[in-house]
């Protein structure tokens, strides 16, 4: 310390304070030190006097009878000071807690593991909200309570000709269901007080999928909660406003289980009916059973058709899809049924890709494991199979697979090798166990196990499709053709898709638009642009035949071209020649001559051409077609190559529409150029914005951070991740869709890499002129927390 001046000069009260510094052993501190102190002792001994001063001025008055209150003459004393002292020391001083509550404290904070140290750039630093520098307040900002009440009016609906004629129609169609069956149905039957003409009644429809119909008292929650929001306040109807009165409304959902029609009719106000049908129209007798039923059935529509191909356009767009999961008690629900239901599953149907469902490959449990990877009850799902184990054996399959998503490799190999050991034919337990080996690069482990499991399962396409990877990474594409050649293909099957009851006219179909969230690029796409883009592509590009294949045929496209990639067309065409019969040679051979051969070298010649004649095999008619499915895709994606790079050579931009962007990049990534395609589709996104093209590189971007070890690189996939996840939560939502699995698991693995406090700060920076962009992801975020699925604050 410099004090700068003899102690003739410094305050009392200073010298003071420096003795006290000197008996704490408190040796250099700087000059400002001491004054600070002296003003906070005159700021406390000031503030203190005040409340004895007032303490006293009150008890006088009360000895007075009131009538002098603050008025007091009466001097202070010591229990005034004392009092004035303990009320500050209430408020102003914290104590020191004891030292055995922080060392119990510490003991039990201890005992949880840090989070893995993660390889980062720079200083290392605990989480923002620990820091110092934490931001820890917030601007109260203004609710726009005007653009919430209109996002709640906006309701997508169909209007009927006739009142009542869709739920006529629906009735109708329940006989001659074979899948899953069609959405939910809300109908209504609405009044407008105001209006002139002599039919003030109107009936509308509209779909739904994730609702709670556990029973029929959440479903008349929901029906008197569409009312309130539709009779509130005017809605925007057909770019008029009109005030409408619900005076009766019906939900309709559909039990695959039991083939029945379960409806419950609310009539305003008070009234509740419900009832179901089976596909004759006639009433069936409710019970818990049935009630199950629908549920389960409810949820997996929801899960099953969640995510669904964009390109799809007879899509239903009149229709909400909400997230069947938003609070745990229908999760819990779900599952439970599950297991009531686990030996029912293969009434519900099965992918495209199976021929037939069984109890462990069905829609049922596909819903089921996309449940516990949306809720993480990975316990609870492994506990469940585990009791279904006791009963069916083969559910082991199941519980192996759960483990292998989770990420406990461990525990997963040791159920597939004590099934194996218990059951050696169990034929979707080895297909499996060859997958794992294969993803492993384990190609002497995985060929045998592939090979007996197409043994043991001759009939499905999976076990058939996994021999041929393997054959593809060993080099051996002889092996690999042939064997494509002799897989079993699913012919009569498609993706199941979400139907519409009947097909309105576009004139009949109410679709405003939600003004709640604004993003320019999202919400303000035209689709006039988009259909003057459609009339200027290319049509040779549109219509590659490639893009239309489905079900086994597509899987075995990326087969055939995971061989041309590794050997090229010239090769690969050498290899089909050399293991199938080419129409040249079975017609030499048919051609038999009608005079004997006079000589002996010829006939040697003809007999080792006949023998290599029968070593090959007929090429199925299916795998000839794909043959030139490729030489199509190939000759797009060359011609597309020497553009680039002419342009290139020429310094020059090669200008093309957004949609035509996002074919090349197709035909690109059916190819197996995946970084091709994502410059293609990240061209078309700089362009417009394009929903296939986002989800196609949101795809592209997660794989590669399993691949980038670059922090520079890492950060810039997070940013452009965070970006296309904002975009098509926004884009969902202008189409009335609150629920997608892919977007929910995507925020979640970026929110556990960079922290939800770094993803919310980004949104809030980026959209902060945005309306409601914020809020609307922060509802998946808020979802992800009430699941504990958020591990990294």
């Amino acid at each position: 310390m410099n004090t700068g001046a003899g102690n003739e000069e410094v305050p009392r009260d200073v010298r003071l304070l420096h003795l006290i510094f000197a008996t704490q052993g408190i040796q250099s501190y700087q000059d400002h030190v001491p004054l600070q102190l002296m003003d906070f002792a005159y700021r406390y001994t000031c503030g203190v006097l005040q409340d004895a001063v007032l303490y006293n001025d009150h008890a006088y008055a009360s000895a007075n009878g009131g009538t002098s209150a603050g008025m007091s003459n009466a001097p202070l004393s010591n229990e005034d000071i004392r009092l004035a002292i303990a009320a500050r020391t209430n408020y102003q001083f914290k104590p020191v807690p004891p030292k055995k509550l922080l060392l119990k404290l510490a003991a039990e904070r201890n005992e949880k593991p840090l989070p893995p140290v993660m390889p980062a750039w720079g200083v290392r630093l605990p989480p923002e909200k620990y820091c110092l520098t934490a931001k820890d307040w917030e601007l109260d900002e203004e609710e726009d309570e005007g653009s919430e009440g209109e996002a709640k009016r906006q309701r997508t609906q169909v209007v009927e000709k006739t009142i009542g004629e869709s739920l006529d129609e629906r009735t109708s169609i329940l006989e001659n269901i074979s899948d899953l069956g069609p959405p939910d149905m809300v109908h209504l039957k609405k009044h407008n007080s105001s209006s002139s003409s002599k039919h003030p009644f109107l009936g509308t429809f509209l779909y739904y999928t994730g609702a709670d119909v556990s029973n029929s008292a959440t479903i008349a929650a929901l029906l008197n909660s569409l009312s309130n929001i539709i009779g509130e306040e005017p809605q925007i109807w057909f770019g008029k406003e009109k005030h409408w009165k619900v005076t009766e409304a019906t939900y309709c959902t559909y039990n695959v289980f039991s083939k029945v029609d379960v409806r419950v009719t609310c009539k305003f106000p008070g009234q509740v009916e419900s009832y179901m049908i089976d596909g004759l129209g006639n009433k069936v007798s409710e019970t818990d059973r049935l009630w199950t039923e629908t549920f389960v059935s409810a949820v997996v529509r929801a899960l099953i058709s969640a995510d669904a191909d964009v390109d799809d356009f007879t899509s239903v767009v009149e229709i909400r899809k909400i997230n069947p999961f938003l609070n745990k008690e229908c999760a819990s629900l779900f599952v439970k049924g599950f297991e009531e239901l686990y030996n029912e599953g293969p009434k519900l149907g099965c992918s495209e890709d199976l021929q037939v469902p069984t109890r462990c490959n069905n829609y049922l449990v596909d819903a089921f494991v996309k449940c516990i990877q949306l809720t993480g009850m990975w316990e609870e799902g492994v506990a469940i199979l585990s009791r279904i184990t006791q009963e069916d054996h083969t559910a082991s399959y199941l519980i192996a697979k759960l483990y292998l998503l989770n990420n406990q490799e461990i525990k997963a190999v040791k159920v597939m090798y004590d099934t194996i050991k218990l059951n050696p034919l169990d034929g979707e337990m080895l297909t499996l166990q060859a997958q794992y080996c294969l993803n492993k690069k384990k190609l002497d482990l995985a060929l045998p196990i592939a090979i007996k499991a197409v043994n043991s399962t001759p009939s499905y396409f999976k076990p058939w499709s996994v021999l041929v990877e393997t054959y593809i990474q060993k080099g051996d594409y002889e092996k690999a053709l042939l064997t494509l050649n002799s897989c079993p293909m699913v012919t009569h099957k498609d993706k199941f898709v979400l139907k519409r009851v009947n097909n309105p006219q576009s004139e009949d179909l109410h679709l405003p638009l939600p003004m709640d969230v604004t993003l320019p690029n999202v919400t303000s796409l035209s689709s006039l642009d988009i259909a003057a883009e459609h009339e200027k592509v290319d049509h040779n590009l549109l219509n590659l035949a490639a893009a239309n294949l489905k079900s086994t045929f597509a899987k075995a496209y990326k087969l055939l071209t995971d061989i041309v990639l590794e050997t090229g067309w010239e090769s690969l065409l050498k290899y089909r020649t050399k293991v199938f019969v080419m129409e040249d040679e079975f017609k030499k051979e048919n051609a038999q001559p009608s005079l004997d051969s006079s000589s002996g070298s010829s006939e040697a010649a003809n007999g080792s051409a006949g023998s290599q004649f029968k070593k090959k095999r007929l090429c199925e008619r299916w795998l000839d077609n794909l043959f030139m499915l490729l030489y199509e895709d190939l000759r797009t994606y060359t011609m597309y190559r020497a553009q680039v790079m002419h342009f290139e050579a020429q310094q020059l931009d090669l200008e093309k529409t957004t949609l035509e962007w996002e074919l090349l990049g197709l035909v690109s990534e059916r190819l197996g150029h995946q970084r091709e395609a994502a410059q293609c589709y990240e061209r078309g996104l700089g362009l417009r914005f394009a929903v296939r093209s986002s989800k196609k590189l949101l795809d592209y971007y997660t794989e590669q951070k399993k691949k980038t070890a670059n922090v520079e690189a890492l950060n810039k996939l997070n940013d452009q991740i965070l970006d296309l996840v904002v975009n098509l939560t926004v884009w969902f939502h202008r189409w009335y869709c609150s629920f997608s699995p892919k977007l929910i698991l995507g925020l979640a693995g970026l929110i556990n890499e960079v922290g939800r406090t770094k993803v919310e700060n980004e949104i809030k920076v980026k959209y902060k002129n945005n309306r409601g962009v914020y809020d609307l992801v922060r509802d998946n975020i808020l979802y992800l927390e009430e699941y504990g699925l958020i591990e990294n604050d």
